[in-house]
């Protein structure tokens, strides 16, 4: 009974970043601007990333019991929920990508801490380690996307176009 607690409390704790992470994108992609054109896409296949690692955690909560509307979007998940949430709501000016990469940094470390939670069923530790692995290459698109960014890089396209 208590694996099936600490169960349900990491998927809680997952699906509520994911939730988080979708309403920070959306704001981050209508805040682009004109030169950030270039992010449109990639925020918008992480808000859909998210949707579908939220839907995955809630179908595999189903077989415990969990239902979508009994999740706290609002409520207090320790650091790795303090950063995630600071991050992708923040009204401070700085460049886009730096977001997403601190943001994604911490939802990374919110996996590794329920993939190495002691008592976590074994199909949601596999499940939680595929979603991790999903997490690293979304923050490596990242790392490639700052690259397009830098002034260097974006003088080599135009001197290309």
């Amino acid at each position: 009974m208590e694996n099936l607690k600490i169960t349900e409390e990491c998927l809680r704790d997952l699906v509520a970043f994911h939730a988080e992470r979708i309403k920070g994108y959306e704001t981050m992609l209508a805040s682009l601007t004109p030169d950030e054109g270039h992010l449109v896409a990639l925020f918008e296949a992480f808000i859909k990333q998210s949707a579908q690692m939220k839907g995955e955690l809630l179908q595999s909560g189903v077989q415990w019991g969990l239902m979508e509307d009994e999740v706290p979007l609002d409520g207090q998940f320790g650091l790795a929920w303090s950063v995630v949430k600071t991050v992708f709501s923040s009204r401070m000016p700085s460049y886009s990508l730096a977001k997403c990469k601190s943001g994604e940094n911490a939802l990374l470390i919110a996996y590794h801490c329920v993939e190495g939670t002691d008592g976590l069923y074994p199909p949601m530790r596999s499940l939680v380690n595929k979603q991790k692995r999903e997490v690293i290459a979304a923050r490596e698109w990242i790392t490639h996307f700052e690259g397009l960014g830098s002034p260097s890089v974006q003088q080599e396209l135009a001197a290309v176009s």
